[in-house]
């Protein structure tokens, strides 16, 4: 009894893992133009129909990729398009599929990050 229990325990920590859900696919990555961060666009996959989620993830050059992404999370219909203003200065531009509300700007790893609506 025991045993099963602790098989139970194991089983629901393993799934309550944030590390990683479905597989990455389609990652592009643009350098800033100093060279010292790299955003990163991936998207996820679940192998079912409903299309898959993109992250974006800002990280300095040579770290390493995290999970989820620490910028914004693109539904499933909406899409995304970052480019580098200047070194330290990103811009995401956000078409939406279903109507919702721009994000605010933000700063991640002292990158300066500012949304706007673009139409498909």
């Amino acid at each position: 009894m025991r045993f099963a229990f602790s098989i139970i325990v194991v089983l629901g920590l393993v799934g309550c893992s944030t590390e990683k859900r479905g597989d990455i696919i389609d990652a592009r990555e643009f350098p800033s133009p100093d060279g010292r961060y790299v955003c990163t666009v991936f998207g996820e996959i679940f192998y079912n129909t409903t299309g898959y989620p993109r992250h974006i993830y800002l990280r300095h050059a040579g770290e390493k990729l995290g999970y989820p992404g620490n910028v914004y999370l693109v539904p499933v219909g909406d899409d995304a398009v970052v480019s580098w203003t200047s070194p330290t200065n990103l811009s995401v531009r956000l078409s939406f599929e279903t109507r919702r509300a721009i994000p605010a700007s933000t700063n991640v790893a002292g990158v300066a990050v500012t949304f706007s609506e673009t139409t498909k």
